[in-house]
């Protein structure tokens, strides 16, 4: 077990995850802020099309297999058979070769056909030719994420993400802004891919020994049911895409697919957790743990709800102001839409790590289950919703689609581990309600009377500055954290980045917690 703790160092692994997400989101942050200023509305709309179309490559392509690679290298290592581990590495690239390459040739053979499908583009297929492609890349840079996440080595991801990150986004802004309009953004994407595939080739060198091939029934076994709900998750991620497409056009979609793509980045808060975590959770299962799996679930749960519900009742307190700072007045229709998916973003992030749990315990068909029910629900709410109330419905619709994924994962897991989903929850809504009540009502009196003239940015910086001080007074008076949740990071951080995080402990702890 001691083992098994130092190669899976969730803390560790999260730290290193969490500089991830942070470089990450404040890299897609900035694209969307410029993409919605270099592409018109029409042409936002036809990058999100292109995203779903990329989304389906790799959910029929890859599927299940990264999922499975991280799971079975990790319990081979955490049985002490590194060979094994090696050997499940290298069918697992077979395997994704060979799905993925009879993909990208049938996916080329349909461009034309499918390019009809897509409205308001000048040259559909060649974009769909360099889309498919990219997904391509993108599938093999991922079997590498999740190599080096069987193996414990967290700090090898983020290497690998940031670089395609940077290159993508980057890349594709200056194509497009040069004039290459949307096939700059596509052709960044494929470029940064190729780029990452090299990258990963080095960092992967003498990380596991070389191995004979690993049988592949029990991987298929495992792979099948994950694959299907893989590609109800591209359902659930893309679902309201295409439906708001497909009956509101390309124009309307725009704006609805930078505010979704935009409230992301509060997964920064919850996705690097669910990383670390998950190799952790598999190698404590197959020892027969369930009681480490549950404590660890535990801690996680408590430090997602903390932080995710006070952070996002704040974002959707000033949904207004936010939207007119980044975007501008012409994506002021979102407002009401923002502010759902700031509120359901805790449900969100607790059904992503129950979903996990269900992969790690092995759970494959119940993770089936849930997915493919909550799914439906929300396909129906959007369909059904989408031309009486716009993109709201797809708000409504991705609300309903976390809560149902929360109740039927917390079911399925009910006779194997204790989930702990409520944990300090009775901390996190007074503590969202103490930090988003004031900059609600300062908010709501800059859009009433426009004190001074304020500009937007001046008033986001009065809000932010409010927000820091009521969440610091409001976690002391309450006394939210304790002195053991900071020494769980002290552990975890980088010794330069240890003052800093006292002086965070110094401002929410009280020195009677």
């Amino acid at each position: 077990m001691a083992k098994t703790t130092e190669t899976y160092d969730v803390p560790r692994g999260a730290a290193y995850l969490t500089s991830q997400q942070v470089i990450l989101y404040a890299t897609y942050f900035v694209f969307y802020v410029i993409l919605a200023r270099v592409l018109t509305p029409l042409e936002v709309g036809l990058v999100a099309v292109l995203g779903l179309a990329q989304a389906l490559f790799a959910g029929v392509t890859s599927g299940s297999l990264p999922s499975a690679a991280t799971r079975f290298i990790s319990r081979s290592i955490g049985a002490g058979d590194p060979y094994a581990a090696g050997g499940v590495a290298r069918t697992i690239l077979r395997m994704s070769f060979a799905f993925a390459l009879p993909g990208l040739a049938v996916a080329g053979l349909l461009s034309p056909f499918l390019g009809g499908f897509i409205r308001g583009a000048s040259d559909a297929t060649s974009l769909l030719l360099v889309t498919f492609a990219a997904s391509f890349f993108l599938d093999i840079v991922n079997i590498y994420t999740a190599f080096f996440q069987g193996v414990g080595r967290y700090g090898l991801t983020v290497y690998q993400n940031v670089v395609y990150a940077l290159l993508s986004r980057g890349l594709g802004l200056a194509l497009a802004y040069v004039g290459f309009r949307v096939l700059g953004i596509v052709a960044g994407w494929a470029i940064a891919g190729v780029t990452t595939i090299f990258l990963s080739l080095y960092l992967w060198r003498g990380r596991l020994p070389k191995g004979g091939s690993y049988p592949v029934r029990p991987l298929i076994a495992f792979s099948m049911p994950v694959f299907a709900s893989t590609l109800i998750i591209v359902g659930q991620q893309w679902g309201d895409i295409g439906i708001i497409y497909a009956l509101l056009g390309p124009a309307i979609l725009g704006p609805y697919y930078v505010v979704v793509s935009s409230v992301s980045f509060l997964s920064a808060l919850w996705a690097p957790v669910n990383q670390a975590i998950y190799p952790a959770l598999s190698a404590s299962h197959s020892t027969g743990d369930t009681k480490a799996v549950s404590e660890k679930l535990a801690v996680a749960f408590r430090l997602t709800n903390l932080a995710v519900l006070p952070i996002g009742a704040a974002l959707a307190a000033i949904t207004p102001t936010a939207l007119d700072i980044v975007y501008g007045p012409k994506y002021a229709s979102q407002t009401l839409t923002l502010s759902v998916l700031s509120l359901a973003s805790v449900f969100t992030a607790q059904g992503a790590l129950l979903v996990t749990t269900l992969q790690a315990v092995g759970r494959t068909r119940q993770y089936l289950g849930v997915t493919l029910a909550s799914t439906v629900i929300y396909l129906v709410i959007v369909g059904l919703g989408a031309i009486p109330i716009g993109t709201l419905a797809g708000a409504i619709g991705r609300a309903v689609l976390a809560i149902s994924i929360v109740a039927l994962a917390r079911r399925s897991l009910h006779n194997t581990v204790s989930t702990n989903t409520s944990a300090a929850m009775f901390k996190a809504i007074p503590l969202a309600a103490a930090v988003a009540i004031p900059i609600f009502v300062v908010d709501l009196y800059f859009l009433t009377y426009r004190p001074l003239r304020l500009r937007a940015i001046y008033q986001f910086v009065i809000l932010l500055g409010i927000f820091v001080v009521t969440y610091a007074a409001a976690s002391r008076q309450l006394k939210v954290f304790h002195h053991r949740d900071f020494a769980i990071l002290h552990g975890a951080l980088p010794t330069r980045l240890q003052p800093y995080l006292r002086m965070i402990q110094r401002l929410v702890i009280s020195d009677k917690s």
